[in-house]
């Protein structure tokens, strides 16, 4: 259900008085990313991102907590440290909105909140809509599979994120099969001489 809203500030600019901030509109999505920015909620301002930086950010974050289980499981002690790392923040964070509230930090948050304002004038250019604001600000916007429109954020730079993700998940669990190999000859090689054996060593990551 899409709740009656009055505006305060920020919000101000773009109507007076009372609507429904309906992310369906270009203006009811600018009215919730107005408000999630004056509160100062990275993850309410999530919502109203690029559907396609939204999924792949829960791509991204879905791999790296994967890679990172394995490294835990898998790989030797002294290795894992420096694979965790590798991973970045994608894998410290628990889904897609804390990963957005990881990066979009303040200056971020005030970036956007210097462009939002009142749609004056809206120009299509191939998927995307380029929105001229009141406060002279130019924003670009995407209407997502669910007719919700977002803020195009990060879109490109996170597509690419999320194939690199993927593709290292890939090599991590091929890295953490020879672990276990590994890990199962030099107990079976314990059990028989007493002394371990030597395995095959993974692709570094």
């Amino acid at each position: 259900m899409i709740r009656q809203v009055c505006f305060s500030f920020v919000v101000a600019v773009i109507a007076a008085g009372c609507w429904d901030a309906d992310p369906r509109s270009v203006r009811g999505a600018l009215d919730l990313a107005s408000r999630a920015v004056e509160a100062g909620d990275a993850h309410q301002l999530f919502k109203v991102v690029d559907e396609r930086a939204r999924h792949a950010m829960i791509s991204i974050v879905q791999d790296r907590r994967a890679a990172a289980a394995l490294v835990r499981e898998a790989y030797p002690p002294a290795e894992q440290a420096a694979a965790l790392r590798a991973l970045g923040d994608a894998a410290e964070v628990a889904d897609a909105a804390g990963l957005f509230a990881r990066r979009c930090t303040a200056p971020c948050m005030a970036q956007i909140r210097s462009q939002l304002g009142a749609p004056v004038e809206q120009t299509p250019d191939g998927d995307e809509v380029v929105v001229r604001t009141s406060r002279g600000g130019t924003l670009r916007m995407h209407a997502g599979s669910d007719t919700w429109w977002g803020l195009v954020w990060n879109t490109e730079a996170l597509s690419r994120e999320r194939d690199r993700a993927a593709q290292q998940l890939r090599q991590i669990e091929s890295n953490a099969e020879v672990y276990r190999r590994r890990r199962a000859l030099e107990l079976s090689a314990d059990s028989e001489t007493g002394s371990p054996s030597q395995g095959s060593t993974p692709s570094s990551r």
